[in-house]
């Protein structure tokens, strides 16, 4: 094992406090997916990984369609999570989510995933409400190598990598790195192929620049191009039913570049810079087509001014610009916007009992164009009552800001009731007035090391939301005379609904033997939700039923002999009502051998026990896959 369970409670986190401390002393219900993790697990992608984490929800519909959460409100449109690499914000402003199939990176190359399970919007601002991910990739300093990989599969058909790192002079370390993946069409519900098969080519570089003694300088940038196969939504004219859904190609491309300066100062404190520019296109036939342009700056500074005090503060700017195509189903006024964000943030952590009892105060003002400014305050105490114990508790506010799809647009749905004489479409359009989601969140954890081999993680958790997304069907059809003649039914997007998450997660590690370690992993939200007097978004209730009331996990990592590693993980996910999608069980295998000090090879196979099955909503058939994997490192 490369590292032991007392050490994982040692590993340092960031996304916490903004500052380093252990994961073990943190106040939240954070877990830590190491690069061991990753690749002992043999997982080929980011939302793969995030499986390895107790109470991420991580459904996938398809071969590169994936909807993923924490601690409920799962979603096609999921909007309640924020996700950052190496602290570059991916959340699109068009539907304050992620869209997951142009996250990627070269998984080599990730040092860690800290997931943060609950609101961190303190720190990290509008949208980081149920969760935080923070995506971690390695300095260039170690990664001063070549490695080449290359793996093929009934499902992932292809994959190749390639990356090479090296010094610069004496100060400068780089890397640059290069992966194609090709996959399969997963298998649609009505049997066949579904029709989304995937090819996508990334590449990236990472600049690590010692200044001098105490400043350095990272530069680095991916650049991506993807397609898929899909069936695309026909093009229609209002009053003529389309013929349906047709083959189509979906485009997506961009590219980002990012820099960061950062200085160490005196007693552990430390002054950042960081700055990105992140753009990209997405076409989507008869749908929708975006190009996007985002510049973020922010300024961080951790500093201990006054004995017991450390204390964290900053400030950021953000502004993003697009340009959208509008189609007759989608239609977004105005078609070209420019959006400004800048926030001032400050936290302190006051020790108010020498290494045993902590108090960390913090607050976020966050102006934005569309609800104007938010206010997000914190409070988290943490005690230790003996060496590598901590019980801590939380309260905290969040808001998700409303995005361009709440306030612009202009859907027409066109639907089918038999009986009918004329067209209906159903008219789904933003509000000018739509208030921010609002969440205050109470949190309570134990995390323990009981034994030198075996350690606990528990954390329980209220949250209490106020004006949640509806959508308010405003009178009866109405008919246009077109011609030809058609119905509307309109319906407005508003804040109707509130009401209480429970839950909690709880991670036990152990390991009996030196070569041997188990990890179990449990989850449990449920939901109380209802309408606010005068709503009449019943379908919004449905939300409930869209997350996993429980998940569990048994992941095992046994060391064999002769260089063979055996990865080994049972997981449950449970029924999904709202969806008719039942609970399912997979089993995960991954073999790895050290052919010798430079090669491995590994075989990889998921869903071992089933050949199929669905994991969300409408979603194709998962199937079982498997994948044989060179690495080779020079």
């Amino acid at each position: 094992m490369d590292l032991t369970i007392e050490q994982l409670g040692e590993v340092e986190v960031t996304s916490v406090s903004r500052r380093v401390e252990t994961l073990h002393e943190a106040p939240a219900a954070v877990y830590v997916i190491t690069r061991e993790q990753i690749r002992r697990s043999g997982v080929t992608s980011i939302p793969e990984a995030l499986r390895l984490a107790p109470g991420v929800e991580v459904a996938r519909n398809g071969t590169h369609d994936w909807t993923i959460s924490i601690r409920g409100f799962n979603d096609d449109l999921s909007n309640k999570l924020l996700v950052l690499i190496d602290g570059r914000s991916v959340y699109s402003p068009l539907f304050a989510g992620v869209f997951w199939d142009v996250q990627d990176t070269l998984l080599e190359d990730v040092e860690r995933i800290e997931v943060i399970a609950g609101p961190g919007g303190t720190l990290w601002g509008a949208n980081a409400v149920n969760g935080v991910v923070n995506i971690i990739t390695r300095s260039a300093w170690d990664t001063r190598d070549g490695y080449a990989s290359l793996a093929a599969g009934n499902e992932e058909e292809l994959t190749a990598a390639l990356r090479y790192g090296g010094r610069i002079g004496r100060d400068i370390a780089a890397r640059a790195y290069l992966k194609r993946v090709e996959r399969d069409d997963s298998r649609a519900r009505s049997g066949g192929p579904a029709l989304d098969a995937w090819k996508s080519t990334q590449g990236g570089f990472r600049l690590d620049w010692t200044l001098a003694d105490r400043d350095t300088l990272t530069l680095q940038g991916d650049v991506y191009d993807a397609e898929g196969e899909s069936w695309v939504r026909s093009e229609f004219t209002l009053g003529e039913l389309p013929e349906g859904e047709v083959p189509g190609m979906i485009d997506l491309a961009g590219y980002n570049l990012l820099a960061r300066w950062q200085r160490q100062l005196e007693h552990g404190a430390d002054l950042r810079v960081q700055a990105y520019f992140d753009r990209t296109e997405r076409d989507i036939p008869g749908n929708f087509a975006e190009e996007r342009e985002t510049f973020d700056l922010e300024l961080v500074h951790h500093a201990r001014p006054i004995g017991r005090h450390d204390l964290v503060w900053g400030a950021g700017y953000r502004v993003t610009a697009d340009e959208l195509d509008n189609t007759q189903f989608a239609t977004f006024r105005p078609s070209e916007r420019t959006d400004e964000t800048w926030n001032l943030f400050a936290q302190d952590r006051i020790e108010l009992m020498e290494d045993r009892l902590y108090l960390t105060l913090g607050t976020r003002f966050e102006h934005n164009e569309y609800s104007g400014f938010e206010h997000k305050p914190s409070a988290r105490l943490a005690w230790m009552p003996a060496p590598r114990q901590t019980l801590w508790a939380a309260v905290s506010r969040a808001v998700r800001i409303p995005a361009r799809l709440n306030h612009d647009l202009d859907l027409h749905a066109p639907l089918r009731l038999p009986g009918l004489p004329v067209p209906l479409y159903v008219n789904v359009t933003g509000n000018d007035d739509f208030d921010p989601e609002e969440l205050i969140a109470y949190e309570i954890g134990y995390r323990a090391g009981i034994a030198e081999n075996l350690s606990a993680d528990l954390a329980l958790f209220v949250h209490d939301y106020e004006s949640l997304m509806t959508q308010e069907v405003q009178g009866p059809p109405r008919l246009e005379p077109g011609p030809p003649p058609y119905l509307i039914l309109p319906v407005v997007q508003d804040n109707g609904m509130k009401g209480q998450s429970y839950g909690g997660q709880l991670a036990v590690k152990w390991q009996p033997l030196d070569l041997w370690r188990l990890e179990l992993q449990l989850a449990h939200v449920d939901f109380d939700l209802e309408l606010t007097e005068g709503s009449t978004g019943s379908g919004a209730l449905a939300v409930a039923g869209h997350s996993p009331e429980l998940q569990a996990a048994l992941q095992s990592y046994f060391d064999l002999p002769r260089g063979f590693e055996l990865y080994a993980a049972v997981r449950y996910v449970d029924e999904l009502p709202a969806q008719d999608v039942p609970s399912y069980v997979a089993v995960d295998l991954n073999l790895d051998w050290q052919l010798t000090a430079d090669v491995s090879a590994s075989l990889t196979v998921q869903n071992l026990n089933d050949p199929h099955h669905p994991e969300f909503g409408d979603g194709n058939l998962i199937q079982r896959s498997v994948l044989l994997r060179l690495d080779w490192r020079f």
